[in-house]
């Protein structure tokens, strides 16, 4: 009946993303690297003391339909606090309430990715999005809504969430990680004004960091340090981790993905992502840091046609990675690659020099960070 009661539904997630169980919100490492096993980041091998598994993204599908299951029980609970609390007013609802709005609509969004087909603006409306249950109701079986109804519907959950203001961080979910998903939710459905915008709002807040700074909040085993909004597992242990550490070193990195680094030494991120057999030493984590957001920046800008801020961006992240690093300008952009998997733009253009650069550079800082795969599909799906 209070609200000390409604927070034992919230506090229950919180927990789980923070000892590293939960699977669908934050998903754990065991879900992240699965999914980076079905990318192309982590080459497939049948060479004798490598693991088979997850050679093949099919073998996933009915673990898919527990995901499902489990994002709208989460859904479920949170309708539960926000349509029955009666207390709106008191600190702690307000901290419920907030948090509620922002993880009803990361699932929704989780949904929105993993579900539909990849946003298209220019047929938003017929593509198909997912069932959207706004409050809880053990009789209700509503129809698949639009991609584009799901969409805005994600907009506002995430806007009614930052009206709250919840800046508690116990909570997890407060105001600027609840920002950076909306910055998330308009680069996926391509509001790049937007996203851009509200990319900047949190890029602002939390300045990337270089250096050994950079090195320690990438390499550390469970606590969030740097510019991480938020991570899963912060609670689970160490010895958690390195079993999920030592799984990534089963499969050989893709020389692909080795051969962007062309400053080599000179790149902060060649330095510690692989040893010398091309086998991963980066931490498997999921997360949501300032470096995202620079991208984010960077493509939206070169999709809107401002060459000059997308080329700011982009070489803002590469100034703090590369010592002594060449600014890219409009004439030394590399070649795009027509070897490489992704070919097409999220509009399904053809790659020019500075979208193929961006990619890149995405794909390099963000590897073994539960976004390839996404990525892929983003972008032309191959």
């Amino acid at each position: 009946e209070k609200a000390e009661d409604y927070a034992t539904i919230i506090h229950y997630w919180l927990d789980q993303i923070e000892k590293g169980t939960d699977d669908v919100i934050v998903p754990n490492p065991e879900k992240t690297g699965q999914l980076e096993l079905f990318a192309e980041d982590l080459d497939a091998t049948l060479a004798t003391g490598y693991s088979t598994s997850y050679l093949y993204a099919g073998t996933s599908i009915n673990n898919n339909q527990g995901l499902y299951e489990e994002l709208y029980s989460v859904i479920k609970d949170c309708n539960i606090v926000i349509g029955d609390m009666d207390d709106k007013e008191s600190e702690l609802a307000k901290k419920l309430l907030g948090t509620a709005w922002a993880i009803r609509s990361i699932c929704y969004y989780n949904l929105m990715r993993n579900f539909c087909e990849p946003y298209d603006k220019t047929r938003a409306g017929e593509q198909l999005g997912v069932p959207l249950v706004e409050k809880f109701d053990m009789e209700g079986k509503p129809d698949r809504a639009s991609l584009k109804a799901t969409a805005d519907f994600i907009i506002h959950d995430l806007k009614e969430a930052l009206k709250l203001n919840q800046t508690d961080k116990q909570y997890l979910f407060y105001a600027d990680v609840t920002n950076a998903y909306l910055a998330r939710t308009y680069f996926w459905t391509q509001e790049w004004d937007l996203a851009a915008s509200t990319a900047k709002e949190v890029l602002d807040a939390y300045p990337l960091i270089r250096g050994d700074a950079y090195r320690e909040m990438l390499q550390s085993e469970v606590e969030r340090k740097g510019n991480e909004l938020i991570r899963s597992g912060t609670k689970q242990s160490e010895a958690y981790t390195r079993l999920y550490m030592q799984r990534s070193k089963q499969r050989p990195v893709s020389l692909d993905l080795v051969k962007l680094f062309t400053e080599k030494e000179r790149d902060i991120r060649y330095t510690f992502f692989f040893d010398e057999q091309f086998l991963n030493t980066k931490m498997l984590k999921t997360s949501v840091r300032a470096a995202e957001m620079c991208l984010v920046m960077a493509e939206s800008y070169a999709h809107a046609g401002d060459e000059t801020n997308a080329l700011r961006y982009l070489n803002h992240l590469r100034e703090n990675r590369i010592s002594d690093y060449v600014p890219y300008t409009a004439q030394n952009l590399p070649e795009v690659n027509t070897d490489a998997l992704v070919k097409v733009d999220a509009t399904g253009k053809a790659l020019t020099p500075l979208m193929s650069a961006i990619l890149n550079e995405r794909r390099k800082e963000l590897y073994l960070e539960f976004d390839r795969w996404y990525e892929l599909k983003r972008n032309g799906s191959p």
